[in-house]
Formats: C-alpha cells, sequence, structure tokens
C-alpha cells in the first residue's frame, strides 16, 4: 500500500493556457494590436494549408456530443492557427438552421486569450451579422469535481507510487462489487480520458447516486444514475469507485 511519504516524492505540474495582465495590454497596445493582427493573419494564411493541426481530438468531442446528448448541429472551431475558426463554425450552426448556438470552449479553466478574448470577440462578431439567432457563450470555469477526475486519471496512468487501479482504501468500493439493491454514491473515476468523459456524459460524476439493478457476479452490470438505467462492462464497472451509501428495502429485477 502506496505510503503519504511516497506519494509525496511525486510532484504534478498542472499547464494552463495564459493571458497578459490587462494593464500590460493598456499599456502596449499598439504592440498587442500587432500581435493580435499577426496572428489573424497567420491563421488566415493556414486555411488551405496542405498539412495543419490534428483535429482527430476535436472531432471525437464533436462525435461524442452528438452520440451523447442528441445535439446534431454540432461543429468544431478553433481560436487560432486552424479552420474552420470560431466565427466560421457559428455560421455553419446557422447555416444547418439552428435558432441558438451555445458555445463551449474545450479550454477547461477560465482567465486566458482564448476564453476571455478570441472567443467573445467571434460571438459577438457573428451576433452583430446575426441579431435574429440567440448566440450563448458558455464561458468556463466548469464543474471542478470532473476536471479534478480528468487530471487525476492522467496522473495515476503514469504515478507508479499511486494506486493503479480501483481499490477498496478509506471506504471506497468498486461499482462492480455492489449487489442489486445497494446504492453508492460516485467518488471518482479511475481510466483514460475518453472513458472519464463518456461517462460523466453519462451521469457519473462525483456526488452522483447511483444504485445496482443487475449484478450476476459476471459480465455486464445493470445500474440506476439519474433516474436513467445504464448497462455498463464489468471493467467499466470496476473503474467506478464509490462511497457506499445505502440498501434498498428489495432487490430490483
Amino acid at each position: 500500500m502506496t505510503t503519504s511519504n511516497e506519494r509525496d516524492t511525486v510532484g504534478i505540474v498542472l499547464v494552463a493556457p495564459g493571458a497578459p495582465p490587462q494593464d500590460w495590454v493598456k499599456k502596449n497596445r499598439d504592440r498587442w494590436e500587432r500581435f493580435r493582427e499577426l496572428k489573424k493573419s497567420i491563421t488566415a494564411e493556414l486555411k488551405d494549408w496542405p498539412s495543419t493541426v490534428c483535429t482527430f481530438e476535436a472531432d471525437r468531442l464533436v462525435n461524442g456530443v452528438q452520440h451523447h446528448g442528441g445535439y446534431q448541429i454540432t461543429e468544431v472551431g478553433y481560436s487560432a492557427f486552424t479552420h474552420p475558426t470560431v466565427e466560421e463554425a457559428i455560421e455553419r450552426a446557422i447555416a444547418q438552421g439552428a435558432q441558438r448556438v451555445i458555445v463551449v470552449p474545450t479550454t477547461l479553466t477560465s482567465g486566458n486569450l482564448e476564453t476571455e478574448m478570441d472567443i467573445p470577440e467571434a460571438v459577438t462578431a457573428v451576433q452583430e451579422r446575426h441579431p435574429e439567432i440567440e448566440i450563448v457563450y458558455a464561458k468556463p470555469p466548469f464543474d471542478r469535481d470532473p476536471e479534478v477526475a480528468l487530471i487525476l486519471s492522467k496522473v495515476r496512468e503514469y504515478d507508479t507510487t499511486g494506486p493503479s487501479a480501483p481499490a477498496e482504501e478509506d471506504g471506497l468500493v468498486q461499482l462492480s462489487t455492489l449487489q442489486p439493491g445497494e446504492t453508492g454514491i460516485v467518488h471518482d473515476l479511475v481510466g483514460g480520458r475518453g472513458f472519464i468523459c463518456r461517462l460523466a456524459a453519462l451521469g457519473f460524476t462525483p456526488g452522483a447516486e447511483v444504485q445496482m439493478i443487475q449484478n450476476f457476479g459476471h459480465g455486464p452490470v445493470i445500474v440506476s444514475i439519474r433516474d436513467t438505467r445504464i448497462a455498463l462492462g464489468r471493467r467499466e464497472a470496476a473503474k467506478v469507485r464509490l462511497t457506499p451509501a445505502r440498501q434498498s428495502n428489495g432487490h430490483n429485477s
């Protein structure tokens, strides 16, 4: 079992996007505007460039939102250096018939150039061209608990001193060990980003109550969470760690 002293030797560095202080921007307005114009011109030049930044991960997010959220009009826009831009993506959504567009950044933290300046400016520009369309900017920060769970899942992939698998420690249990009728509270998810994002979209976020409906001790399990029944593979269920809550009066079938 990992001791606190072993854990104390592991250092974690979180990398967040940055932005210059506003008082510096005001003092150096000309330089700042030249920088932003250069950034825009490079982005425009890269529109037809044969080799640009890989968009695979963003496309996966779009597919996930469409599949799990049911939002068929879903586009991805990039704040810089890649097309489509945020403005172009909003225009694409409107062209497909969207009457209300919700713009959500994939950067989870606030206080950076993209979330504080680039995205709001793009939203404002399109809004001025389409006053009949409601365009909402869903600005960060997001719910901290899922963010922390994502970060810790990545840390655990490389931290040999930490828990490598969901373990029964500090009173936590694996979802796969619950018997029919037993209930627990989601503590965290242990896995890769794709796994955590998918289960979070299904409602498995810290603090959510989950009840075991069917568990034969082998094969998939069926659970109830947020008034929805969901089937999970046993390995998936083992990566959901719970704080035991209570047991119902009867078993569900």
